[in-house]
């Protein structure tokens, strides 16, 4: 689980510099693009970890509130990060 979660980081960085170099794009922008991406995959893919549902069709796995939660509070914080601290929208750009 580890190695993974190391390459996911990676990609994110190198986006991240990639679209600040080419394009001017802040570093918090990118951030919040990935953050938004990883909620809303979650809510689209909601309806397969419900009991019966294609990653849970015996329905001995709960439903995963808890990390739902963890990327919309992730995803909150960033954009409140943005709109608080106006030095984070130059930052990278």
């Amino acid at each position: 689980m580890g190695k993974p979660l190391i390459i996911l980081a990676a990609i994110v960085v190198v986006t991240g510099i990639v679209l600040s170099l080419l394009w001017n794009v802040p570093y918090i922008y990118t951030a919040i693009g990935f953050s938004a991406w990883a909620f809303v995959g979650h809510l689209v893919t909601a309806d397969d970890d419900t009991p019966g549902g294609w990653s849970n069709p015996d329905g001995s796995l709960p439903f995963p509130w808890m990390d739902l939660a963890l990327k919309a509070l992730v995803l909150m914080s960033l954009c409140l990060l943005a709109w608080l601290v106006p030095a984070t929208r130059a930052f990278g750009s």
